[in-house]
């Protein structure tokens, strides 16, 4: 699983190996769909545009399994869980209890996607996440 933009909204990637696990395969039933694709006997690449994951297409996509992905909009709170993860991770690596602004974003954009921590997303998210940082225990400079 990996993270990317698509339409100004943070998705989660899922692939091969993810899909193998039926757990995530439960998980996906009735999520906001960003799309899916698969890959053709020509190796082409189809792109579906849905809604939402229904059974059929959790079918088409396990059917499959080894040349399809399917990229699932984070909500909210998962778009901030996300990027408090990721903070605290770097802050915690570095031992630091406290941080500027753009000592954090230099570290996470070095840590993850740049196109992630450079989009409207992140710049919508961020002082959910810095408050939760503060929460957190973490004191900004």
């Amino acid at each position: 699983m990996y993270a990317r933009i698509y339409n100004n909204k943070l998705v989660r990637v899922y692939s091969k190996e993810d899909l193998n696990n039926s757990e995530i395969i439960s998980k996906l039933k009735g999520r906001e769909v960003a799309g899916f694709t698969i890959r053709d006997k020509h190796n082409n690449i189809i792109f579906y545009d849905k809604d939402k994951v229904s059974a059929k297409e959790l079918q088409l996509i396990i059917r499959n399994l080894d040349t399809a992905t399917i990229a699932i909009k984070m909500s909210e709170e998962e778009v901030i869980d996300y990027f408090y993860m990721i903070a605290k991770m770097q802050l915690m690596e570095r031992n630091r209890e406290s941080f500027t602004e753009d000592e954090l974003y230099e570290w996470m954009n070095s840590t993850i996607d740049s196109g992630i921590v450079k989009s409207k997303v992140w710049l919508e998210a961020k002082d959910r996440v810095y408050e939760r940082l503060l929460d957190s225990g973490f004191h900004k400079i």
